[in-house]
């Protein structure tokens, strides 16, 4: 139960009620850890942190505790099986670099607490879509000899593509040229910064799929922790993905039975991520992964700033916001008998003389992100639907009676805007086998 009563809320809106969490101390004064003191963990050590500006811990505890949050998250649930082929995914970020070496350390063990799976590393370049041919050759060798340090079996991709090339054939920054045109060719012509934004994440997932069922990998090891997924569950009420909201927060996202997504990293926390980064028995080299357009307007930038801003006053509420996620629940589909002939060529969709024939069963699963369908007889999208067909077909000076049977007319065509039955909409058959977040990526699509 809230502790805040109704006196409470005054003109300032109950933000008086709210205290600012005290900032996390700079390493070295005496705030953040007292001169010789010991570990609370084991008593013997002396501390070289504060976790959560609490309890002091040496080095060695601290990363016995984190590792074990990490092996805990994949013991826990039991999904991926002993023996399993991994795909983790790489991209450079404090947090990948992070996985790679809890993943060696797991593997290093004794055969008791030895991590059971067979890991293959996939670097999947998006440092094309706004590079120079320089400077993305530059990223490209620093984030190869960032994935060489882990020794695992290594390979390069690129967004939107496939297929996938060893990491020691040739030039990386020269491959796949073909499809990074196309990539690009489809991202600059949709009109808005928030379906671009979303198109890139979409794409990702995909790509990931295919790329794991080219090398023949059951599971995928995304990197994302708690504050990503917090933006994340945020960005999906604004876009309208609530339906998917749950599977793409979640340890397992299953919408793919035999290429399951999987986020082992989604207990850790930003400080957690920066202490291991200096107190691991190896030195780990990172960068920073940057979005293309984080400088511009859009409804993902707006939700990030928002958390970020969340994360540095009450970085408490940002687990709290997370956690919401694990409490919704999400709708399993079923997969259809009928063959899947565009599920590995996903950009095809955005080919304007793609024609799809129409399905003797009602559609249920989104043809682009795979998520359930969602908008069939939907009371929020009639209204928003209705509402854009007020504002653009009704006349004032239109008499009572006209108004009426327009404002009827205007209704019949808001619901079957809504089912994508309107006979004079190109978009139709696609429409009816796409989500409504994923519909309005496809309206946003001008290109040719």
């Amino acid at each position: 139960m809230c502790s805040i009563g109704e006196d409470d809320f005054g003109d300032e809106g109950g933000a008086h009620a709210m205290k600012e969490e005290s900032p996390i101390p700079e390493e070295g004064t005496s705030s953040a850890l007292e001169q010789h003191e010991i570990c609370h963990k084991c008593n013997e050590q002396p501390a070289v942190l504060k976790l959560n500006r609490k309890e002091p811990q040496c080095r060695g505890c601290f990363l016995h505790y984190v590792r074990h949050k990490f092996r805990a998250s994949l013991g826990a649930t039991k999904i991926v099986r002993r023996g399993s082929k991994v795909m983790v995914v790489f991209n450079g970020s404090p947090e990948n670099v992070v996985m790679l070496d809890m993943i060696r350390h797991g593997l290093d063990q004794d055969a008791f607490k030895k991590l059971r799976v067979d890991p293959v590393v996939v670097f999947v370049n998006e440092d094309f879509i706004d590079g120079s041919r320089g400077d993305l050759e530059q990223s490209v060798g620093e984030k190869v000899e960032i994935m060489k340090q882990f020794e695992f079996p290594s390979y390069y991709a690129v967004l939107g593509g496939q297929e996938s090339c060893g990491i020691g054939e040739g030039n990386l920054s020269e491959k796949f040229h073909a499809e990074q045109e196309a990539f690009r060719k489809i991202l600059g012509g949709i009109k808005s910064v928030t379906s671009k934004q979303d198109f890139i994440v979409q794409t990702r997932k995909q790509t990931y799929k295919a790329l794991a069922k080219q090398l023949e990998c059951g599971y995928i090891f995304l990197s994302s922790i708690g504050l990503e997924l917090a933006k994340t569950l945020l960005s999906d009420v604004a876009l309208g993905r609530g339906r998917s909201l749950a599977l793409d927060i979640a340890f397992c996202d299953d919408r793919d039975e035999e290429r399951k997504i999987i986020r082992p990293m989604r207990d850790l926390n930003p400080e957690e991520i920066d202490y291991y980064l200096n107190f691991a028995e190896n030195q780990l080299r990172s960068v920073i992964a940057l979005d293309p357009f984080r400088e511009k307007s859009s409804l993902q930038n707006l939700t990030s700033k928002f958390v970020d801003g969340l994360q540095q006053s009450f970085p408490s509420t940002v687990s709290t916001v997370f956690r919401t996620g694990d409490k919704l629940g999400a709708e399993k589909v079923a997969d259809s008998n009928e063959p899947k002939a565009n599920d590995d060529h996903f950009l095809e969709l955005f080919d304007k003389s793609l024609k799809i024939e129409p399905t003797a069963e009602e559609p249920s699963k989104c043809k682009f992100c795979h998520s359930s369908l969602d908008y069939r007889d939907s009371a929020t999208l009639f209204a928003t639907e209705f509402s854009r067909m007020v504002s653009s077909r009704i006349n004032v000076e239109l008499s009572h009676e006209s108004i009426i049977e327009s404002t009827r007319l205007m209704e019949r065509d808001a619901c079957k805007a809504v089912n994508a039955e309107l006979e004079d909409d190109e978009m139709r058959q696609l429409k009816r086998e796409l989500c409504h977040a994923c519909r309005n990526i496809f309206i946003d699509f001008d290109g040719k």
